[in-house]
């Protein structure tokens, strides 16, 4: 069914797909296991009328792509117009209007339902499926009591209902019940062990009464529909949640891989969001975050965003105690709203990281947010004298000096499809006119698009010094954009085998087999939670959207390696990044799922690369399967202890999906490194797209060399723009050599390079120098 644009109005006679989900371009599918034929019978001895009800087996299973159960998309149909989307002021008062607009109606409806002339089951059939909606709104509004009325009336009241719907209705109660007990305990009373999978017995919920209630309700429901392996899977989490470990370890056998196993004495991070006050901006929706210098003090500091109409971004940065404090008023940042992700990059080339706001994912256009930092960590809005006023649905861009000309130019994903299409949404391409403007040559340069862009990425995959374009589209074929060095590019994506996903969303370049070329990782985005429990649970013939790992073979194209890779399965990535977070030379990668529904609620995962050819999700061991929606996902040495340390943004797309953010200490030990930091001076300032090569000697005496490039990142992720370099038992580099970002790709070199220490490159120096800093106590 659809949503956008308008409210959907209830007629008479409309069949099951009524009650589908919200697809947002997802199919709806059923189960394949046998059910009853329609027409037979059951007794439905849990129901509070006792009755007797028909079946009809094209009812899909609850986790299986029945309804969006989080209600966004019913709220999301309930916007009010918006007179002027290049007003944010206008777009957030929309935004706070959906719920009563939206109650508004469905009463409205209702109250016409006993002056329709038509049949009694048909009328009968009209209020419960009115009655479901007005229950899915306060799902949306966190009012999970109401929710669970309005679900319950929506079955009992209506003796026609076949046995597949009433059941469902019985599983959404408990997705509700279960939602609120993550309110009460997960975000009310977070802790350092908060929502970690497998939970540990200090995560157990202090008050289970939401759990304990939706486990009533999972119970009846997999009675009758024993197969639906999603809520089964949501019943293993609930029991975990009250403490009954045994029962849930039992539930939980064959319901998920070998990676999730019992959770180790001592993992590789620790939670130390609470250490380190960042709890202080309380819990959020979806957003962005990018964590490095923005004050100009060197030491990194954290921006984050988030959907929120009410709640604006924050600039947090240490104090002398060690506390991350939040500037957000100072910096001018507590108005800005709705903002789904953020990119950073020095754009003016004034030595400051300035960053720009992106709006209107998975939603209709909203106005970008480009803002200059005044060189001291506080920011002036530069949106419109920049020449970026036009409002896009959009949620991820990527900097890059396409035109070699030393100033960096930008790339913005617009959301087209067939619910959205307006032009406003093609892709754009700003080009840097070095004035502190921007001019969009999207059209001229071929890269519009007009598709459902969620992610791009930069890379030069081709190794001609020219920085080309990955889009990544859902629903579907992706696009490799070869820059061309003449203003124009030409997609090479069927050409070169690298159109899929078709559903996909984020997306990135990188040497993850260190062999000197590009890379390509794109995750897959098109699952349903049975899907996705299938998956790990071993079922051959799992359907579900997977990802695409592609590695460069140079002249001989790309090649898919993910199956071999060890990569191939099923999940709902949105923010993503990596890092060589175990300093031993090789890139690894997490990736943080996200999706409307409450119900879809798995792990985060990490994933560390083996050998350059081989990854092993490390999820339990890192103890970084954070269960709260993930987006937002960064990188940093924060400590300046050597190691990369993990900031994942938490919160979905809902006033009632909100979580608390989650900083993850790195604990890593005995490994060397290097910390650099490029300066451009005939290139971009931030070096974006200098490539840097580290060749250090290995025990055995052989040598190999890491490659790296400055500013890569996911298209759902902000690390820090200086480089981490992990040399394993290295304790120097034996040479370094960086290429930098210039027409002229020219390259500077240096010897014998002593790890362990954090430097800085200017180009054209010939010079390394040690970056000063002092290192802030731990707050603990």
């Amino acid at each position: 069914m659809t949503f956008r644009g308008t409210l959907v109005t209830v007629v008479l006679g409309v069949g099951v797909g009524f009650w589908a989900w919200y697809s947002l371009g997802q199919p709806t599918v059923t189960s394949s296991k046998p059910r009853p034929v329609p027409g037979s019978v059951v007794k439905n001895s849990e129901s509070n009328a006792a009755q007797v009800r028909k079946h009809d087996a094209s009812v899909p299973l609850v986790s299986h792509l029945f309804v969006d159960d989080s209600g966004y998309g019913v709220a999301l149909g309930s916007t009010p117009p918006i007179l002027d989307r290049s007003n944010l002021k206008s777009c957030e008062e929309a935004l706070a209007a959906r719920y009563a607009r939206g109650v508004a109606d469905l009463e409205k409806q209702l109250a016409s339902l006993d002056s329709k002339p038509a049949p009694a089951n048909e009328i009968a059939d009209a209020r419960s499926r009115l009655r479901m909606l007005r229950g899915l709104l306060e799902m949306y509004e966190g009012r999970f009591d109401h929710a669970d009325s309005w679900f319950e009336r929506a079955a009992d009241d209506n003796p026609s209902l076949s046995q597949e719907m009433a059941d469902n209705l019985t599983a959404l109660r408990g997705i509700a019940s279960m939602r609120r007990g993550e309110l009460e305990n997960c975000v009310a009373c977070v802790g350092a062990s908060t929502c970690i999978y497998p939970l540990a017995p200090e995560a157990v919920h202090s008050n289970p009464s939401g759990s304990r209630r939706a486990l009533e309700f999972f119970d009846t429901y997999l009675k009758h529909r024993p197969e639906d392996l999603g809520v089964k899977w949501l019943s293993h989490v609930a029991r975990l949640t009250i403490g009954d470990f045994e029962s849930a370890r039992d539930l939980g056998s064959g319901l998920h891989p070998s990676w999730i196993s019992e959770r180790p004495k001592a993992a590789t991070f620790a939670n130390r969001t609470l250490d380190f006050g960042l709890d202080t901006r309380g819990p959020n929706m979806l957003g962005g975050s990018w964590w490095d210098d923005f004050d100009g003090d060197k030491r990194p500091d954290l921006f984050i965003t988030s959907g929120d109409w009410n709640k604006g971004a924050s600039l947090f940065a240490r104090d002398t105690t060690g506390i991350y404090v939040d500037k957000a008023e100072n910096a001018g940042l507590s108005g800005m709203s709705m903002a789904v992700n953020l990119v950073a990059a020095d754009y003016d080339n004034d030595g400051d990281l300035d960053a720009l706001l992106l709006r209107g994912g998975w939603e209709t256009p909203y106005p970008l947010s480009l803002l200059r930092n005044r060189d001291d960590g506080t920011f002036e809005d530069v949106t419109g004298i920049a020449g970026l006023g036009e409002p896009i649905a959009t949620q991820s861009a990527g900097w890059a000096d396409y035109d070699l000309d030393g100033d960096l130019d930008l790339y913005v994903a617009g959301e087209y499809h067939d619910r959205n299409a307006t032009p406003l949404n093609h892709n754009r391409l700003y080009r840097n006119e070095g004035d502190g403007t921007f001019r969009n040559v999207a059209e001229a340069a071929g890269v519009i698009n007009q598709a459902w862009a969620k992610g791009v990425a930069w890379g030069d995959y081709d190794d001609d010094g020219r920085p080309d374009i990955y889009v990544s589209n859902m629903n579907g074929f992706n696009r490799l954009y070869r820059n061309l060095g003449d203003g124009t590019f030409e997609d090479k994506a069927s050409e070169l085998g690298l159109i899929e996903p078709v559903r996909s969303f984020s997306c990135w370049f990188w040497d993850f087999d260190d062999d000197g070329r590009q890379d390509l990782f794109v995750t897959g985005f098109g699952a349903s939670l049975f899907e996705i429990v299938s998956d790990m649970s071993g079922i051959p013939g799992t359907k579900g959207e997977r990802p695409r790992l592609y590695r460069n073979r140079g002249k001989d194209g790309f090649e898919e390696v993910s199956e071999s890779a060890g990569l191939r399965f099923v999940t709902l990535p949105m923010g993503t990044n990596f890092a060589d977070y175990d300093n031993d030379g090789r890139l690894d990668f997490y990736l943080a799922t996200g999706w409307p529904p409450y119900s879809v609620l798995i792990p985060n995962r990490m994933f560390r690369n083996v050998d350059g050819s081989k990854f092993d999700d490390v999820t339990v061991s890192t103890g970084t399967g954070h269960l709260q929606k993930g987006h937002g996902v960064s990188f940093a040495d924060h400590d300046f202890d050597g190691d990369l340390d993990l900031f994942v943004q938490t919160g979905g797309q809902t006033p009632a999906d909100k979580a608390h953010n989650v900083l993850f200490e790195n604990g890593t030990k005995g490994r060397h490194w290097l910390n650099v930091r490029l300066e451009g001076r005939k290139s971009n300032r931030s070096a974006i797209g200098a490539k840097v090569m580290a060749t250090i000697s290995e025990p055995d005496g052989s040598r190999r060399t890491i490659h790296r490039v400055v500013g890569q990142n996911s298209s759902f992720g902000g690390n820090s723009l200086a480089l981490h370099l992990g040399l394993d038992r290295a304790d120097k580099i034996t040479e370094l050599v960086i290429r930098w970002p210039n027409a002229a790709r020219s390259e500077e070199r240096f010897e014998n390079v002593a790890a362990d220490r954090f430097v800085k490159i200017v180009e054209g120096t010939g010079r390394i120098d040690d970056t000063p800093f002092s290192k802030l106590p731990d707050p603990k």
